[in-house]
């Protein structure tokens, strides 16, 4: 994948909620089925949300907590109105957790940045 490549989708948008606690609704991505692949995320609520991720789905709810000290979680911090582009796995599950209120997260698989 090159580094200098504008953002390609290669698979259907999906939703995920963050609310407080992480709910039991974890989505998992469609997509790239090998290789790395770039998640767009885009936050459109007014609150923070952090997105855990991982192979199973029990792996993204136990991961969607806000990490503190002494407590690292595979999770991918979303503020508030953010659009951010991460590059991990293909086909992995994604749960997310927000400190007040709710914030729908719109994902989309593709390739690049």
């Amino acid at each position: 994948m090159q580094e200098n490549q504008s953002f390609r989708p290669r698979g259907d948008t999906f939703l995920t909620l963050g609310s407080i606690p992480a709910t039991d609704q974890v989505t998992r991505a469609g997509g790239p089925v090998s290789g790395e692949v770039s998640y767009m995320v885009y936050n459109s609520g007014a609150s923070d949300a952090y997105l855990g991720y991982g192979m199973t789905s029990g792996a993204a709810l136990a991961n969607a907590v806000i990490p503190s000290q002494g407590s690292p979680r595979a999770v991918l911090p979303c503020p508030a109105g953010s659009v951010q582009t991460f590059t991990l796995s293909p086909m992995l599950f994604f749960c997310a957790v927000t400190p007040v209120g709710n914030a729908p997260l719109m994902i989309t698989p593709g390739t690049g940045a």
